[in-house]
């Protein structure tokens, strides 16, 4: 016979998540009392010391009401098994709060990324005004010879606006890659699922991984031209002595 302070231990001991947040503990009645009234869902997920994970509410059969017109089930010995059933996985008891840091852990994800997707958003916008105007600027070198353009020498008018269109042509990747990440990280908030969130981690390491190669080619290029001014001032120092 289980003592009774341990039965009434367990009674208090539930647990339900609501609007992505872990609530309780509550007793067996209170959670039973939520789902009459519509607080509660057959869909939310409840869970109880014993339980292997956290499970929605039509899945536990303590809170699923009994039909009155089905017999009740027979009692069956240790060694009683339906031939026909499929084996079930062993149980195993789950310390209490396991489950809980693994709901709060997602609930953060989940808020961190809901913070994140307007300046991801932002960003690729702003990214993509920079790439129409540098596309604006490089047309109206190559062919205005008026104003601010006025006097430009003509191999600059050739060479200044295929400088900024590739400038421009540089930065759609990783515009692309922003704009797709708030469109994933939006999904994945409607969905909650976790082949979406892969799908908007993937895009961010896209994202990532295109701005390291991009910074490493231009320090390259960065200390490649130092090294030459260098040594153009080198040479051009000893050409004048002789």
């Amino acid at each position: 016979m289980i003592p009774k302070s341990i039965g009434v231990h367990m009674s208090e001991s539930w647990r339900y998540v609501q609007n992505g947040e872990t609530q309780g503990p509550v007793t067996e009645e209170e959670l039973k009392q939520f789902i009459a009234s519509g607080r509660l869902t057959w869909e939310d997920l409840v869970w109880r010391p014993g339980m292997a994970d956290w499970a929605k509410a039509r899945q536990v059969p303590e809170l699923v009401p009994a039909r009155p017109d089905l017999p009740a089930p027979q009692a069956q010995g240790p060694d009683a098994r339906n031939l026909f059933e499929a084996p079930r996985a062993e149980v195993r008891s789950m310390p209490e709060g396991t489950a809980l840091e693994g709901q709060a852990a997602v609930a953060g994800a989940l808020e961190a990324l809901q913070a994140t997707k307007p300046w991801a958003r932002f960003l690729g916008v702003l990214g993509a005004v920079g790439i129409t105007l540098m596309v604006v600027l490089s047309i109206l070198m190559a062919v205005v010879s008026r104003g601010p353009f006025k006097g430009l020498p003509g191999p600059l008018r050739v060479v200044l606006p295929l400088v900024y269109l590739l400038l421009g042509a540089l930065q759609v990747p990783p515009v692309i890659h922003l704009n797709r990440y708030a469109s994933r990280i939006g999904i994945l908030l409607q969905s909650h699922s976790p082949a979406d969130l892969t799908r908007a981690l993937e895009t961010q390491k896209s994202f990532w991984r295109y701005v390291g190669i991009f910074a490493l080619v231009f320090t390259c290029l960065y200390a490649a031209l130092i090294l030459f001014v260098i040594g153009a001032a080198a040479f051009t120092g000893v050409a004048r002595r002789f």
